[in-house]
């Protein structure tokens, strides 16, 4: 079975399609979308933003894309090994456990390990060393700990250091799902060979784009619409 059948009946998809809207049709779409998946190392990231870039709509971004955007993120993370993502992002999100392990970047290591994340496989805890030593955050850590977690140090703290980390513990293939600060830092080092972007038709005065001062060039590969929703696979030139 490939990733994008799978991902549709993870998310029941295929029961909710009208007839004219054929199984056979979206999974054509969807690898078209995903697009090849052979390399055993390589790093993506995904996101949706407005029409003008901003990545939330009511301070998430859980109000933004639509079915085949769930399906995308679906088919990206069986694809792969491990999902990483900022601790920001999983508490604005409440993000809930997935069969792909997650690996969540955390400073500050303030969990609280009653939420959804911990009711499954424990999430992997990437945190510079300096949080691994402070004894202001021994409570924390200690919670953590009792929660299931492995705490990881990735030394400074840096996105090359959580990579390099990452590999080390042979995760080869990454799905990057954000938040903001994460992708930029990502980006800023040339780490994210390939980008995922939804465009949902919508505007709206939230935030929007990245911080920093950097610059990626990227290549289009691969554009699809579903409706007025913009589908669209770049990678890093």
């Amino acid at each position: 079975m490939d990733v994008t059948t799978k991902a549709r009946q993870d998310i029941g998809i295929d029961d909710q399609l009208p007839p004219s809207a054929h199984p056979t049709t979206i999974g054509l779409m969807l690898d078209m979308i995903i697009g090849p998946t052979s390399a055993r190392e390589e790093i993506r990231a995904v996101a949706v933003t407005t029409v003008f870039g901003s990545f939330t709509a009511g301070g998430t971004s859980e109000e933004l894309g639509n079915d085949t955007d769930s399906q995308v993120l679906a088919a990206l993370r069986e694809w792969a090994d491990v999902i990483l993502v900022g601790s920001g992002t999983v508490k604005a999100e409440d993000y809930g456990p997935a069969d792909t392990p997650i690996a969540v970047v955390s400073r500050s290591l303030n969990f609280d390990t009653s939420a959804i994340l911990f009711g499954g496989a424990p999430p992997l805890i990437l945190t510079p060393e300096a949080s691994l030593t402070d004894t202001a955050l021994a409570d924390r850590r200690q919670a953590l700990t009792r929660a299931g977690c492995s705490l990881v140090s990735t030394g400074e703290g840096g996105a090359g250091e959580i990579v390099e980390k990452l590999r080390e513990l042979g995760y080869g293939r990454i799905i990057c799902e954000g938040g903001p600060s994460l992708y930029a830092d990502m980006f800023a080092h040339s780490l994210i060979d390939v980008l995922h972007l939804t465009i949902d038709p919508r505007t709206n005065g939230e935030p929007a784009g990245l911080q920093g001062d950097f610059t990626v060039n990227l290549e289009l590969e691969q554009v699809q619409t579903d409706g007025s929703f913009l589908f669209a696979r770049y990678r890093r030139v």
